[in-house]
């Protein structure tokens, strides 16, 4: 078993692997959950390999209507190299099917902004 540093430590280093940038400091309730449970357990758990995690958690935000979630991680799956944007640009379409193109539409802006984003800062 870990302690609360420990796993707080943990989260830190996975919030950042995850989404590419240095995760806040836990100032609120909502910030240690996320820190401590969603990135200094649940994403360290065996199982699942980080691309699975990556595509659950884009379907489930997506599916949610969570915007600045849904930016966020398809920023970090495509900063990563875990997801490509061809794969993501399917999946798009393959959303479509199951949630209707009103949240498709959102998650379709997000990949083509997290994309451009990216090209630009390679630019």
């Amino acid at each position: 078993m870990t302690t609360p540093d420990e796993r707080r430590a943990a989260g830190h280093e996975t919030f950042a692997e995850v989404n590419g940038f240095p995760s806040p400091e836990p100032t609120h309730p909502i910030t240690e959950l996320t820190i401590d449970h969603v990135f200094g357990e649940v994403w360290r758990r065996p199982g699942l390999s980080r691309r699975d995690r990556r595509w659950i958690a884009i379907t489930a935000v997506a599916a949610a209507g969570a915007e600045t979630a849904l930016g966020i991680h398809v920023e970090g799956a495509l900063r990563s190299g875990d997801i490509t944007i061809d794969e993501l640009r399917e999946a798009v379409a393959h959303f479509t099917v199951y949630q209707g193109f009103p949240r498709a539409t959102v998650l379709h802006f997000a990949v083509e902004a997290a994309w451009n984003k990216l090209q630009g800062e390679q630019s």
